[in-house]
């Protein structure tokens, strides 16, 4: 799949000059999407920060934390369906970028939250300090719709730096100009860190904390960089020119893809990076488990 989007999509005939450098997309769906999904995480902020100063340590929060994760959720993926680009109008939905990368979203988000968040507890022994009653397979039920959210969001900011980091390489008139599945690879690679070094350091306030620095600082970039690296692989490879879109059926297998991708990554990675760190503590879940033992501490 990876290889026969770039393939199509983004190798330059040999002697061909690169196309105006651009770092929005060049396919109006897309770019439209990208702005919808950048916009709309901004906007949810205050609304974000407006729950958490009234979360309760007292009693469980599910519905104000819910409200709020459906809401950041159904604005990711209804907005670009209808505030669509010019383009775009009259083209059956299925066909749609925000469609189709919103199915990929969900995909990756919701059922990958879903499977994949035991590393949280096993090896980066983080701490959720939300009081939620609902908690599937260990998982605070609000935070699998919000990540629907932050990681459209996050894809906007990879997927831009992917584009501006190629089109300076197309431009170097070296071997590195021409866009080889090898090229694309180590620009995903090094681009996957990018969010979870900045997400540590959300990781110092009162939502969540890690026991251990070395899994803060350290296993946590590996641990979620997974995530973006393998996501990455796919979602840059879409619809990058005017008139081009990936298949529904594309998108959908690449979501399965990228969960099978980050899964034997994190085991990689818990089976034999993190004893070399941290004790691996296999089934466990600490959520509102504040106390002077851990990073929480005591109940405010």
């Amino acid at each position: 799949m990876v290889g026969s989007q770039a393939g199509v999509a983004d190798v330059l005939p040999v002697g061909s000059e690169p196309a105006k450098f651009h770092w929005l997309s060049a396919n109006p769906g897309k770019r439209r999407t990208e702005i919808i999904y950048f916009v709309w995480f901004l906007i949810s902020i205050p609304f974000q920060t407006l729950v958490t100063k009234n979360l309760s340590y007292d009693k469980p929060n599910d519905a104000i934390l819910l409200t709020q994760a459906v809401v950041m959720a159904l604005g990711t993926l209804i907005l670009p369906l209808v505030l669509r680009a010019r383009e775009d109008r009259g083209v059956p939905l299925r066909e749609l970028y925000g469609f189709r990368m919103g199915a990929f979203l969900f995909i990756w988000s919701v059922l990958g939250g879903f499977i994949g968040t035991a590393p949280w507890y096993d090896v980066l022994h983080g701490h959720f300090a939300y009081n939620t009653d609902l908690n599937p397979n260990g998982v605070p039920l609000f935070m699998l719709p919000m990540t629907i959210s932050v990681f459209g969001c996050y894809s906007v900011i990879l997927g831009t730096l992917y584009r501006i980091i190629s089109q300076l390489l197309d431009r170097t008139h070296s071997v590195l100009t021409r866009d080889t599945l090898t090229r694309h690879a180590v620009i995903c690679l090094l681009l996957a860190g990018i969010m979870p070094l900045c997400e540590t350091l959300a990781y110092t306030g009162k939502g969540y904390c890690f026991d251990n620095p070395v899994g803060m600082w350290g296993l946590n970039v590996l641990i979620y960089g997974s995530w973006h690296f393998a996501a990455l692989l796919f979602y840059t490879r879409w619809d990058t020119r005017p008139g081009q879109r990936a298949s529904l059926s594309t998108t959908i297998l690449a979501g399965f893809a990228t969960l099978g991708i980050l899964m034997s990554l994190m085991a990689t990675i818990e089976t034999f990076i993190a004893p070399h760190f941290v004790e691996v503590q296999h089934g466990v879940v600490q959520i509102d488990d504040w106390s002077p033992d851990n990073c929480l501490g005591p109940k405010p």
